[in-house]
């Protein structure tokens, strides 16, 4: 575990393991981007939901893999349910985004619309958590600012992509 979840404090309450959140996050709108060109027929919430699950289970097997080599004989079911239980950010950091692409894969909301919102919400949610984990970590709101600014920047950059490519 990160020496920031280990802390506690009152922002500890209002964002998951944030590593595991953004990473998450980065990984989800890099599929939604890649996506854009072609967001018919619920393409854009199947391939995210398909990689962030692809991308969780390898870390769990490397948090597991991780423990053996630390001198354990075998691996055990709860070493792997604590991976798994630990791991679990990275599918909870991206799920308003995915909310946002059900909606689309429902007709709610045009398809182009959704990924747009989509990418753009995963930019609001990478400068919220960058502050939030300078916040827990005490550290004052210039500094806390700086690492949003620096979190979203992460953001912007496949947004960008996203454009130059479709």
């Amino acid at each position: 575990m990160s020496e920031a979840t280990a802390r506690t404090s009152r922002w500890r309450a209002f964002a998951p393991d944030t590593a595991g959140a953004i990473y998450g996050t980065i990984a989800a709108m890099a599929v939604i981007a890649g996506t854009a060109g072609d967001p018919s027929h619920a393409k854009p919430l199947n391939l995210t939901v398909a990689t962030l699950f692809v991308f969780w289970l390898a870390h769990v097997y490397a948090q597991a893999l991780s423990h053996h080599l630390r001198g354990a004989r075998r691996l055990e079911w709860p070493v792997v349910r604590e991976a798994m239980i630990e791991e679990r950010a990275l599918l909870e950091g991206p799920l308003p985004l995915l909310v946002v692409l059900a909606l689309g894969a429902l007709g709610v909301l045009d398809e182009h619309l959704t990924v747009r919102l989509a990418l753009w919400l995963g930019v609001a949610q990478l400068v919220t958590w960058g502050i939030l984990y300078a916040r827990r970590q005490r550290w004052g709101w210039p500094t806390a600012l700086t690492a949003g600014a620096i979190n979203g920047t992460f953001g912007l950059l496949i947004v960008l992509l996203e454009v130059v490519v479709h």
